[in-house]
């Protein structure tokens, strides 16, 4: 604490010595704990200026403060809120503010309070008592007093404040203790040392540096305001508020919206109540200020001034009114205009204009001027005879003047800018308005296209371009009207008629693709023509001419000096067709034909084959045929002429055969040289043909194995074409029938999953494969009633009526025997009525067995393979172990070892009917033994062993085959009985051969 009242000493003399030299600083400032309310400390423009800081004694807790306020040290520093910049004391509590180094805001400072302890040493020696508390120089941050002990004395802090309810504490006896009154007085202590701490803290004070740089010349007038009336106030601009009082300091401050508002921007003015509103100090901060306000909640009118930035913009646009320079907003900027077009120039200040407007004093109001550059870089206010140099501004936006540059004005490229003029300030420090740039060419007519050739059906533009507001005649020169021509676009901007009849020779010509159309503010005017697949493909000549006098009706004298003209070439298209696949297709597949057709928005499809209609039938009208000029369904073109069809084929009622497919542009009396109503012959049409081959579907199927063992699962496997859904499967064999559906993949391929009981008999079975062919539905159907307990086939669909067989029972009372079904269902199948097709197969259905080739004698250490047979299916997995024969139970000491294999394996084809199996064996480290073979079907029931023996030295036996034979009689390959049906005996001697049936039975 003595450091602390030394620099308190240092104060007061220093302190004394400011206010002796007056004149060098300005009188003392109390800093504030709130930023929005910092006192100002205003640039003084002629030099530097001093002032003396100081706070409020009351911040600190402990009041550790000789006087009402506290002072700062030199070298003490303030940082604006950003730490960039930084202002410090100088000469004890001064701050410096220079005029062109200081920079404007707000500046603050952390001031921290230490804890104080206050010490009361009590004696008995009336002579040693003091007044004050004073620095104890032997304890840091502790003041003392000695005090009387039968004296009545009122306590008080270092900055005079009263010591009231406070509690001290003896240091000899903490019992020991006393507290002061309200008034701060304490009475009767004993001789001793009492103590109290005071808990310190920390505060920010701020202080704001206001730079008044705005000029203050005499051409700068001071514009005086009334408080609350909301005006409009502008950067740049000094104002003074009517009821300001002389030597006052004012503060004009924008809060943040909402009900808790917060202070972002403060302004204060000089000691006369000027604000000097320089960029600095609104800091971009611009809308509603309130003058001394510390709520802007309790200012019901609203804020007292709204201050803007003095903006202001040009626009330059076609004039469309001559009268007043209105326009329909067409900016020339960036654009080409003739030199007899007009042109309206607009400046905008949106707040400007309005608030200085004066139409009783048209000097206080604000003025403007419109820079131009020529192309030649000259500098000029006056455009086409018209002065923009002093233009008032009279509202947001202002009609600055308007008219053409004429046809002696320079052509190129010219610029225009606005900027004020007056106010003076705004003149010399607002930013000028955008430029505008804008060229300017003569007005001589001419005519252009948007590209030099067309292909038919699609449009072009050309574009004229003369004076502005004027009607000229557009029209195709030299055309044929017989032809069929381009023809103009209805309802186009500036359309004034049509044009049909040349009178200028006075012989009324006729003329064809012709209108009168009228040019924009800008001389120009573009118009469409509409070409269609059937337009002459040839070069046209679009011509413009100006029109002497007024067009009469449709027709007009035309100026023979005053035209131009431009060719545009009318192409034919071209059309292209392809189809998916390789030109070969089934009956019933669907066809995808795509293209491309550049002549026009359609593509006709027909087709021609034998005995068809001799010119082609509508292809999309099949099974109807219907002649190919009569097509009313074309296929659309797309944007990207494209387009697509595809074509099901299951329904066209066409034979097997090749066929041609043509595509045309336009529609045909199909292939002939002759055109017939309004389809014209095919010459006169792009087109392009492919050839498709039709095939007849046909039907096969595989099945996994010729025989299958019990328990093992049968795949059936094979072709469909045509596309159907699906197909169905069915299975006859004694007291057996089963049926299944089968779904076919896009590619025409199937395969079905048949899983055979174990419980199913060992004999042969019969299976049709059924092809819905070309209606899709299957006409031989099975009909189930009776929850399943009666079955029979019958004919559905008959086309023509009659059949060979109406029905028969396959499951129920009165059914016929398994192989009957089969071959009944395949002569139902064969009826002529139908168009359903088939195809069949046998399999047997054997006892599980396992063969295992005995290896004979190994050596030990070698390296053998063991093989077998099986009539399980191709895939089945079998588990293959070797093991040692000697293998048992034994001691736990025992160091006796045994040797083996155990892995899986798949069953693969044989070479012969059956198939086959094989494990290879490693004996490397297996001891000298017997050892067991034994192989197990992992997913059917059944096993077989054999034996071996690893020796030293092997002698090659001969292999002998062993393994588990079935129990029953496995059925041979020729049945016990023979059918009775005719025709089935082919059907039981293919299966009596083991072959797999794949013939597809189809009548003649």
């Amino acid at each position: 604490m003595n450091k602390n009242m030394k620099i308190m000493a240092l104060l007061a003399v220093v302190l004394s010595f400011a206010l002796l030299m007056g004149a060098a600083s300005a009188a003392n400032t109390t800093l504030s704990t709130d930023a929005v309310n910092a006192p100002p400390l205003l640039v003084n423009n002629s030099g530097d200026i001093n002032y003396t800081i100081q706070y409020a004694a009351s911040l600190n807790p402990a009041h550790n403060t000789s006087g009402s306020f506290g002072y700062f040290a030199t070298g003490d520093e303030f940082k604006t809120a950003d730490g960039l910049n930084v202002l410090k004391v100088v000469d004890v509590s001064n701050v410096t503010i220079n005029n062109t180094t200081t920079v404007v805001g707000v500046y603050s400072k952390l001031l921290s309070f230490p804890t104080t302890t206050y010490q009361l040493n009590v004696t008995s020696i009336n002579t040693e008592t003091t007044d004050v508390f004073a620095a104890n120089d032997s304890a840091e941050n502790t003041m003392q007093r000695y005090l009387f002990g039968n004296t009545v004395t009122v306590l008080k802090y270092p900055d005079g404040s009263l010591m009231s309810g406070i509690t001290f504490t003896s240091a000899a006896d903490s019992s020991v203790k006393f507290t002061t009154n309200a008034d701060g007085q304490m009475t009767g202590l004993s001789p001793g040392l009492y103590t109290v701490s005071i808990a310190g803290g920390s505060a920010s004070v701020y202080f704001q540096v206001t730079k008044s740089v705005s000029p203050v010349g005499a051409d700068y007038v001071t514009r005086s305001v009334t408080s609350k009336s909301g005006a409009d106030v502008f950067v740049f601009e000094h104002i003074v508020f009517q009821n300001a009082a002389p030597g006052t300091v004012q503060k004009l401050t924008k809060y943040t919206d909402g009900m808790n508002p917060t202070a972002v921007n403060q302004i204060s003015s000089d000691s006369n109540g000027i604000f000097y509103l320089t960029e600095a100090v609104v800091n971009g901060q611009y809308g509603g200020y309130y003058l001394d306000a510390a709520n802007p909640i309790s200012q019901t009118t609203g804020p007292d001034v709204y201050i803007w930035y003095p903006e202001i913009s040009l626009q330059a646009e076609l004039t469309t009114n001559s009268a007043n320079g209105m326009t329909a907003g067409d900016s020339i900027d960036g654009q080409t205009v003739n030199k007899d077009t007009n042109v309206s120039f607009l400046i905008n200040a949106p707040k400007v204009g309005p608030a200085f407007y004066d139409k009783d004093n048209a000097s206080n109001s604000s003025y403007a001027k419109i820079v131009f550059t020529t192309p030649v870089a000259g500098k000029t206010t006056d455009f086409g005879g018209k002065e923009f140099g002093s233009v008032q501004l009279t509202a947001s936006q202002t009609i600055a003047g308007w008219g053409a540059a004429g046809q002696n004005a320079a052509a190129g490229t010219y610029t225009a800018q606005a900027e004020y003029k007056m106010p003076k300030a705004f003149a010399d420090y607002a930013k000028k308005s955008n430029t505008i740039s804008f060229t300017l060419q003569s007005s001589t007519l001419t005519i252009t296209a948007a590209k030099d050739s067309v292909v038919r059906s699609n449009p072009f533009t050309v574009t004229i371009s003369g004076k502005a507001q004027t009607v000229y005649a557009i029209y195709l020169e030299n055309a044929i009207g017989t032809e069929v021509n381009p023809e103009l676009q209805p309802s186009q901007n500036g359309y004034q008629g049509a044009f049909t009849i040349d009178n200028t020779l006075g012989n009324s010509v006729p003329v064809y693709g012709g209108a009168f159309f009228k040019t924009d503010a800008s001389g120009k005017r573009t118009i469409q023509y509409n070409t269609a697949a059937n337009t002459e493909d040839k070069t046209y000549t679009v011509k413009v001419n100006g029109i002497v006098g007024t067009p009469v009706n449709t027709s007009a004298v035309l100026d023979t000096s005053d035209y131009d003209k431009v060719k545009v070439k009318v192409e034919k298209g071209a059309v292209t067709i392809t189809a998916s696949g390789d030109g070969s297709y089934y009956i019933g597949d669907e066809i995808k034909l795509t293209g491309t057709n550049t002549d026009s928005s359609n593509v006709y499809l027909f087709l021609t084959g034998q005995n068809l209609l001799e010119n082609g039938i509508v292809l999309k009208d099949l099974p109807a045929k219907v002649p190919a000029y009569n097509a009313t369904n074309p296929v659309a073109v797309k944007t990207d002429n494209t387009w697509e069809y595809k074509w099901d084929t299951s329904q066209i009622a066409l034979d097997t055969g090749a066929y041609t497919i043509y595509a045309t542009s336009r529609l045909t009396n199909g292939k002939s040289s002759t055109a017939v109503g309004n389809a014209v012959k095919l010459s006169d049409s792009e087109y392009a043909t492919i050839s498709v081959n039709l095939k007849q579907p046909f039907l096969s199927a595989v099945p996994s194995g010729t025989v299958i063992a019990q328990g093992d699962k049968l795949y059936v496997r094979g072709t469909a074409e045509g596309k159907p859904n699906n197909l169905m499967l069915y299975i006859f064999g004694p007291n057996f029938f089963e049926d299944h559906s089968i779904t076919v993949e896009d590619d025409g391929s199937y395969e079905k999953k048949i899983d055979i009981s174990s419980s199913m008999s060992s004999n042969q079975y019969f299976v049709v494969v059924q092809h819905p062919m070309y209606n899709g539905v299957f006409d031989a159907v099975l009909v189930k009633e009776q929850n399943g307990d009666y079955q029979y086939f019958k004919i559905q669909n008959a086309t023509t009526g009659g059949s060979q067989q109406a029905s028969f029972v396959v499951w129920g009372n009165n059914k016929l025997q398994g192989s009957q079904a089969a071959d009944a269902l395949t002569k139902m199948i064969d009826d002529a009525n139908i168009d359903d097709i088939y195809t069949k197969l046998t399999f047997t259905v054997a006892a599980p067995w396992i063969r295992i080739n005995n290896p004979g004698d190994q050596a030990v250490g070698s390296k053998f393979t063991v093989t077998g047979t099986t009539n399980l299916a191709i895939g089945d997995q079998i588990l293959v172990e070797v093991m040692s024969s000697s293998f048992t139970a034994v001691d736990k000491t025992s160091t006796s070892t045994t040797s083996g294999v155990s892995q899986t394996t798949k069953v693969v084809a044989g070479e012969g009917a059956d198939n086959a199996w094989a494990v290879d064996v490693d004996t490397t480290n297996w001891k000298l033994d017997e050892y067991t073979i034994k192989v197990n079907g992992i997913e059917v029931d059944v096993t077989s062993t054999t034996n071996f023996n690893l020796v030293e030295k092997v002698v090659t036996p001969t292999p002998t085959a062993t393994g588990a034979q079935p129990t029953t009689t496995t059925a041979t390959a020729t049945p016990t009985a023979t059918p009775s049906t005719p025709g089935f005996g082919a059907f039981i001697a293919l299966a009596g051969l083991g072959a797999v049936a794949l013939l597809v039975l189809r009548r003649n």
